[in-house]
């Protein structure tokens, strides 16, 4: 999905600055393409999730928690404003399949579906980083016994 860095101990700091820049990307993600999604009670989530980005507090488990429950938030509302059409070509001429279908997304699920990837590379990044630290701790725990 993304160019993520290799996930070594030499690349952590380098991890951490680009969940930093990924965050302010998802923080204008949420702003101009879910916000005005969601119905003003679905929107308490969200606001906190920008809330902890905008104190760089993005590395706290609870905003993991919170992309968690963004994320499957939009996907239902994405599901919701998707509609398949099954489309029939009856042509003798027709030489490729003669039934096909299509996608149709609501002009909401493609704004909630751009923020979508941007969350999920967000996710992506703190959990490489979060990984990376656990491990660290692990090995100190393991050094120290």
């Amino acid at each position: 999905m993304t160019d993520l860095l290799p996930l070594t101990y030499d690349n952590i700091d380098a991890l951490a600055a680009s969940a930093f820049a990924k965050s302010r990307i998802a923080a204008t993600a949420i702003r101009e393409d879910v916000l005005h999604n969601l119905k003003p009670l679905k929107r308490t989530g969200p606001e906190r999730l920008l809330h902890q980005i905008e104190r760089r507090r993005i590395f706290d488990t609870e905003v993991l928690n919170e992309i968690d429950v963004l994320a499957d938030l939009i996907t239902r509302l994405i599901q919701e404003g998707t509609t398949v059409i099954e489309c029939f070509d009856n042509d003798e001429c027709n030489v490729s399949p003669g039934i096909w279908t299509e996608r149709r997304r609501t002009r909401a699920a493609d704004e909630l579906g751009r923020a979508l990837i941007v969350l999920y590379d967000l996710q992506e990044t703190l959990y490489a980083v979060h990984d990376l630290m656990h491990a660290e701790r692990a090995i100190e725990a393991l050094r120290m016994a």
